[in-house]
């Protein structure tokens, strides 16, 4: 007899900024008015069916009211079984100044969450010693269904910003057996330094941002650091993930991968374009050339009025 241990994990993006109503719902509304973001992630594409992730968001700054809603909508596939998760949220978040160049945010998103798997695609050894079509595994499926709640709350200022979410926080069921597994709350503490190197009224020409976003899941952790380079219209990132000073048991890493990133800032079109490569430096990579593709459109519009008030958009493009 033999037992196995699954772990799994929930999508996530290399440019964690570039879809922010999912980093933290304290983000949402942090724009002039209208911003519409779309994400895809192909992990580790050199094995097939592996993890595919794509999101779509739109949120709207209701300044008149210190407020920001949102929504979004998600979906992650993975495997041979096509085990795919599909998410619709709706985010709301209120801020209010603490000083003439800086504020705090508060958020919550609130989500409805379906998960399921084709077992056509599998076969089991039932099948194989019988010759039937069918599994008597098949039978143990159920299709899950949940609500899903996050919070986060950011302090945001024209040069830093430091934020905080915590996502999973009923630990709704994610069995497919109908057992019960609650799922663990997820953490993030995430911020930045922005270094203005060359400004012209209200425009940044050029800047320097360190940043970093450190996850936490039950005895899991994962650190994203780094820094951007903004020289109107490039940008340039170059990321580090992992924790090379903490120790897993042998068969973790504790350092994954480097991301390299650029993007484009078309300011005519109102339109943002974004690509970065995680090049896997773990056992991992080196052995099967992995790593991950991911993509990132934003569009954003604002009539000329709601442009001339100052907005605290201080994190960085990507």
């Amino acid at each position: 007899m033999f037992s196995v241990a699954l772990k799994a994990q929930d999508p996530q993006f290399t440019q964690f900024y570039a879809a922010p109503m999912y980093l933290n719902p304290a983000f949402t509304g942090v724009t002039y008015e209208h911003r519409f973001v779309a994400n895809y992630r192909n992990q580790w594409p050199g094995i097939s069916k592996t993890y595919q992730t794509y999101m779509a968001s739109y949120d709207y700054n209701m300044s008149d009211i210190n407020s920001g809603i949102g929504i979004n909508v998600m979906q992650d596939r993975a495997g041979t079984a096509g085990l795919t998760h599909t998410q619709f949220g709706v985010n709301y978040a209120y801020h209010f100044k603490i000083s003439k160049f800086s504020e705090i945010r508060m958020g919550a998103n609130l989500s409805y969450n379906m998960v399921r798997l084709d077992f056509n695609k599998l076969r089991f050894n039932d099948q194989i010693t019988t010759g039937s079509g069918t599994s008597i595994e098949a039978a143990n499926y159920e299709a899950l269904n949940y609500m899903d709640f996050a919070a986060g709350a950011l302090l945001n200022s024209t040069e830093y910003w430091l934020g905080f979410s915590a996502k999973h926080l009923t630990q709704p069921n994610s069995s497919l057996t109908g057992d019960r597994v609650p799922l663990p709350i997820t953490t993030s503490l995430h911020g930045g330094y922005r270094f203005i190197i060359e400004q012209k009224s209200k425009e940044l020409k050029r800047y320097v941002s360190p940043a970093f976003n450190y996850r936490h899941q039950q005895k899991y952790d994962q650190l994203d650091i780094g820094v951007y380079y903004y020289h109107s219209p490039l940008n340039v990132g170059l990321w580090y993930r992992g924790l090379p000073l903490k120790k897993y048991a042998p068969t973790y890493t504790s350092s994954e991968s480097i991301a390299v990133l650029i993007g484009f800032d078309l300011t005519d079109y109102n339109l943002r374009m974004g690509y970065s490569y995680d090049l896997t430096i773990s056992k991992l990579g080196v052995a099967n050339s992995m790593g991950a593709h991911e993509v990132t459109l934003i569009y954003e519009i604002a009539k000329k009025k709601k442009r001339n008030k100052r907005v605290l958009v201080s994190c960085p493009k990507f």
